[in-house]
């Protein structure tokens, strides 16, 4: 039977993350030949060519997301795209709704964070900062209504510890769960000489420096204080460390001290597919994940990755074969940068297995198992 797979996401763009997981798997619709669209208020012009947009007040794309202002603009974007959406003009019949949290309609939603959790684990180490945070009370209750109140018929979980999350924060029944990770375009995210080489003299980056990546919209909670911690404790002057992230840099600036003539920041940038082979190793010791796209891209692009074992990561990352797990402690990162850097060519091995890790994530697979789903939904539906 012939239907229409409707995507729903605030922004709809290569950028992020559950946009980018968004972005990628229209475009492997497509080339499964399956009809599909995207509600939202926000896309990028370069989106497939088989993909119908179906707009939902356009005008929040004018309100910033990301800078200083970023709390405020959230707070203003999240609740009103998800109550426009339910709004948006959809095909009267023949259709599978995939919400991405940015609704409170659809037939399946795919849980790329549970937050209940997350503020779980920040209570547990004493951090409190986040209650100044208003963004969190909206986000507790669009999921007590989402997901605590059972709406969809099936829910989607990027990795196991997500379904086991789903399951002790909102009882989700398991047989109503399906664990479909994210995947990966592996024709955009491969090993690229050229770019490591230009990426490097663009940013004044030596050849021969042992370069690390980190990247992240939220420096402390990913854990950049740890990573110039390790700088510190390896005291190797061919140590780097490019930032990629549109956080204030000036605070770990000043943290880094002599230090910050080897720390580039980068800012945001939509060309990672030319940031990450530039790096040596992907740092990031984060204090919760979900399934973590950029370890996933990284290793796409045969680096090596160090990240604290959260989340979906402890699904994939693998000690001595595509990386090492990680502490939050930077003399605990600098030994595993030894391990990488130990001169026996442990560092091509690893990126070697990160390659092949990558490659059992690509969208081929992944999007053949998210239209498997929707058409046992529609089945449901019409029965």
């Amino acid at each position: 039977m012939t239907f229409e797979i409707v995507q729903i996401i605030q922004e709809f763009a290569n950028g992020g993350g559950s946009e980018r997981v968004a972005w990628d798997l229209a475009f492997a619709f497509c080339q499964l030949g399956q009809a599909n669209s995207v509600v939202t208020s926000k896309a990028s012009p370069d989106h497939a060519a088989g993909t119908t947009l179906r707009p939902a007040a356009p005008w929040l794309a004018r309100i910033p997301k990301r800078g200083f202002f970023r709390y405020i603009g959230r707070l203003l974007v999240m609740p009103a795209f998800t109550i426009a959406a339910n709004f948006a003009p959809l095909p009267h019949r023949n259709r599978v709704l995939i919400s991405h949290g940015d609704s409170f309609i659809g037939d399946i939603l795919v849980v790329h964070a549970v937050n209940a959790e997350n503020l779980r684990l920040k209570r547990q180490a004493g951090q409190w900062s986040w209650m100044l945070n208003p963004i969190h009370a909206w986000v507790a209750l669009r999921d007590r209504i989402m997901i605590g109140g059972l709406r969809y018929r099936r829910y989607v979980a990027v990795s196991q510890r997500v379904k086991q999350e789903l399951m002790d924060h909102y009882r989700v029944p398991p047989e109503r769960i399906s664990v479909i990770p994210n995947g990966i375009d592996l024709t955009r995210f491969k090993p690229d000489p050229e770019a490591r080489r230009t990426v490097r003299a663009d940013f004044g980056i030596p050849e021969e420096a042992r370069l690390m990546v980190f990247v992240s919209h939220e420096f402390h909670r990913k854990g950049l204080a740890a990573v110039i911690e390790a700088m510190a404790h390896r005291q190797d002057d061919r140590l780097w460390l490019l930032v990629v992230g549109s956080d204030n840099p000036e605070p770990y600036r000043r943290m880094a001290g002599a230090l910050a003539d080897r720390i580039v920041f980068a800012g945001e940038r939509r060309d990672m597919e030319k940031i990450y082979p530039a790096a040596d190793a992907f740092v990031l010791p984060t204090t919760y994940e979900t399934f973590s796209l950029v370890c996933m891209e990284a290793m796409a692009c045969g680096v090596p990755v160090l990240a604290t074992r959260v989340g979906g990561i402890e699904e994939y990352l693998e000690d001595g074969v595509n990386g090492y797990r990680i502490e939050r402690d930077g003399a605990d990162i600098a030994r595993k940068l030894e391990r990488v850097f130990d001169g026996t060519g442990e560092a091509a091995r690893l990126a070697e297995g990160a390659k092949q890790t990558a490659a059992r994530y690509g969208w081929d697979e992944i999007s053949r198992t998210y239209l498997t789903l929707a058409r046992d939904v529609l089945a449901e539906k019409e029965a």
